[in-house]
C-alpha cells in the first residue's frame, strides 16, 4: 500500500511539471456598440484558440522564467527580482501571476496561438484565462471557473485599464453569451460554418467608441432609437437564428447610422449582398474583422470574391465551442 500510495505521489508531481491548456476567441454576434448603453449584446467564443504550456523545472535557478511567444518569434528570460518596467505587457502579465502564486522555481511557457492580435478576437483574454489556467493547475488538481475568470480579469485590466469582463469570461466558460451591464446569460447558441474576414484596415476601438458617443450626444432621439433597433436584433437572433441572415443585414445598416462603417466596409459587405450573403461588422468597427454568412463557399473563392478589396486574411469558424480546457499535447 505504501510502495503505490508513493508512485501516486510521484505521478501527481510529474503531471504538475508539466501542463498544456488552450481557451478560445470571440466575436460578437450582434449589439456592438449598443452594449456600452446598456443594452443586450450576444457574444460567442469561436474555434480558433490559444495554446499555453507550462513546464517547471526545479534543476534550474530559482525565480526564473523564459518564455517563448512562438508565432512572434519573440523569446524573454526574466529574473523575479530584477524586473523592468520596460517589458512587454505580457511579460509583466506572466510575472504579476507568478507572484499572485507565490512561485519560487523556475518557469518555461511556451505560447502559441490561432487568434490573430489586433483583430477584436479576444487574443489578449485567451492568453489572460490561458496563464491563469496553468498556474491554477500547478496548484490545484481541478479546475474552478470562477476563481479563474476573477484572475484572468485582473490580467485583462493590464492590458486594457477597465474592460468589461466579456471577452475573459467568454474564453472561460466558452459557449455564447447575452450580455449587458444587468446581466450575463450563457446560451448554447452555436454556428457551423461562419466567416471571420479581416479586413486588414487598422482599428481604434477608442476611437470608434468616442465616435458613437459624439453622435449619441448630438443625436439623442434618433440614436436612442438605433441603440434600441440593434438590441431587438439581438432579441430576434437568440428567439429565430433561422432568420440570422436578414439581421445580420439589418444590424449592419444601424451600425452605419452610428459612423462605424466606412467605403471599404462597405463596399465588401455589399458585394457580399450582390451575391445573396451577409455580413456585418464584428466588435468596433472602422477596421478589424467582419463576419459573414457565405453558405458553401470555399475559403478559396470568398478570397477571390474580394481580391480587389485586398483582405488580409479570412477564417471559418464554429461559434459556441469549449472554453478553457487541458491539453495533451503543446503541438
Amino acid at each position: 500500500m505504501e510502495k503505490e500510495f508513493n508512485l501516486f505521489v510521484c505521478c501527481m508531481l510529474k503531471m504538475n511539471e508539466r501542463i498544456v491548456v488552450s481557451s478560445p476567441g470571440k466575436l460578437i454576434l450582434a449589439g456592438e456598440h449598443a452594449v456600452v448603453y446598456g443594452k443586450r449584446a450576444l457574444v460567442t467564443s469561436i474555434g480558433l484558440r490559444l495554446y499555453m504550456e507550462f513546464i517547471e523545472d526545479t534543476n534550474k535557478p530559482t525565480k526564473t522564467i523564459e518564455i517563448d511567444f512562438q508565432d512572434t518569434n519573440r523569446k524573454y528570460s526574466i529574473d523575479i527580482d530584477c524586473l523592468k518596467d520596460s517589458n512587454p505587457i505580457e511579460v509583466q502579465a506572466i510575472c504579476f501571476i507568478y507572484k499572485h502564486f507565490q512561485m519560487n522555481n523556475h518557469i518555461q511557457l511556451n505560447i502559441r496561438s490561432d487568434i490573430p492580435i489586433g483583430a477584436g478576437l479576444g487574443s489578449s483574454a485567451a492568453f489572460s484565462v490561458c496563464l491563469v489556467g496553468c498556474f491554477y493547475l500547478r496548484t490545484n488538481t481541478q479546475m474552478d471557473r470562477n476563481e479563474i475568470n476573477q484572475l484572468a480579469y485582473q490580467v485583462e485590466c493590464l492590458f486594457h485599464g477597465t474592460p468589461s469582463g466579456i471577452d475573459n469570461t467568454i474564453s472561460t466558460y466558452g459557449q455564447s453569451l447575452v450580455y449587458s451591464r444587468q446581466m450575463r446569460t450563457h446560451t448554447d447558441f452555436r454556428l457551423k460554418n461562419l466567416a471571420i474576414i479581416d479586413t486588414g484596415i487598422p482599428k481604434s476601438t477608442k476611437r470608434m467608441v468616442e465616435l458613437v458617443r459624439s453622435f449619441v450626444d448630438n443625436n439623442q432621439q434618433q440614436a436612442e432609437l438605433v441603440l434600441n433597433d440593434i438590441e431587438k436584433c439581438v432579441d430576434t437572433l437568440i428567439e429565430q437564428p433561422d432568420k440570422i441572415k436578414d439581421i445580420f443585414q439589418q444590424n449592419q445598416k444601424l451600425l452605419k447610422q452610428l459612423g462605424v462603417s466606412n467605403v471599404e466596409i462597405d463596399e465588401i459587405t455589399e458585394k457580399l449582398h450582390e451575391h445573396h450573403l451577409a455580413g456585418k461588422i464584428t466588435g468596433a468597427g472602422g477596421g478589424g474583422c467582419l463576419i459573414a454568412l457565405v453558405d458553401s463557399l470555399t475559403k478559396q473563392q470568398l478570397v477571390d470574391l474580394f481580391k480587389e478589396n485586398r483582405i488580409k486574411e479570412v477564417y471559418f469558424v464554429e461559434c459556441g465551442v469549449e472554453g478553457l480546457r487541458q491539453e495533451e499535447k503543446f503541438r
